[in-house]
């Protein structure tokens, strides 16, 4: 036979509905899923947030075993990122996440929101509040996205924010095509000392002037280990959030 296209898509659909039904369908059932999921999972925190038209607008979850290993164990760095959902109704789904002894990655919570603006990064950071409170020494991890650092400093001001070193690299390969200082930027970032920070950043300054004005503007009290005023430990990076995104984006 001969199948076109648009028929093969249809039909694929339509199978997929039959397998797994159909996504308006997962929306009406939400409800009962958390209260499964809390029942199953002791400890277990989930929220649904709807508008005025009771339509569904937010979405969190935190599994009790992750929120309690968390406040007894983990070291208080935590990761956070955003990443489109690709499926019909899209939105955005929220991760945040840690690293365990062993450098393993530690989900901490999930959320669900239309895209990454104020709003809705400060209602998950909310229900991230209500879950570890105030902890001494917590420290926030993100790319330069600035609804995040509003809602980190809003929510939980007594917490450090830090930017990732590795997507400051890449803003920075970008605007500056064919300036070979990645190496070096990252010598740069990981710097113990000072003084160690001031002698790389001169090598940089003599090469490239442009490029050592761009790292002061994004201040490096948020991207130096040096400068950094909190403990980051050895998490320089947001890599365990985006480990998570690539383990989800096929589900």
């Amino acid at each position: 036979m001969t199948l076109g296209y648009n028929k093969a898509w249809r039909a694929r659909e339509v199978a997929l509905d039959l397998a797994r039904g159909s996504p308006e369908d997962s929306f009406t059932i939400l409800t009962s899923y958390c209260h499964l999921v809390e029942l199953k999972n002791p400890g277990t925190v989930t929220f649904i947030d709807t508008d005025a038209l009771n339509h569904f607008k937010y979405f969190f979850m935190a599994l009790g075993p992750s929120i309690e290993g968390f406040k007894s164990c983990i070291r208080p760095v935590v990761a956070v990122d955003g990443t489109f959902l690709k499926c019909k109704h899209q939105g955005t789904l929220f991760i945040s996440t840690s690293l365990d002894g062993n450098n393993q990655v530690y989900p901490l919570a999930f959320g669900i929101g239309d895209s990454e603006n104020d709003q809705s990064w400060h209602w998950f950071f909310t229900k991230l509040h209500g879950l570890i409170g105030e902890m001494d020494d917590l420290v926030f991890i993100s790319d330069r996205n600035s609804s995040i650092a509003k809602a980190a400093a809003g929510v939980f001001p007594n917490s450090l924010h830090g930017i990732c070193m590795y997507h400051l690299g890449q803003k920075m390969n970008a605007k500056f095509k064919g300036v070979e200082v990645h190496d070096i930027f990252y010598k740069c970032s990981k710097a113990y000392h000072v003084i160690e920070f001031n002698q790389i950043m001169a090598q940089i300054r003599g090469t490239y002037a442009s490029v050592t004005q761009y790292l002061i503007e994004a201040d490096s009290t948020k991207w130096v280990r040096s400068h950094f005023d909190g403990r980051r430990y050895c998490i320089m990076t947001m890599n365990i959030a985006e480990c998570l995104n690539g383990i989800l984006k096929d589900a």
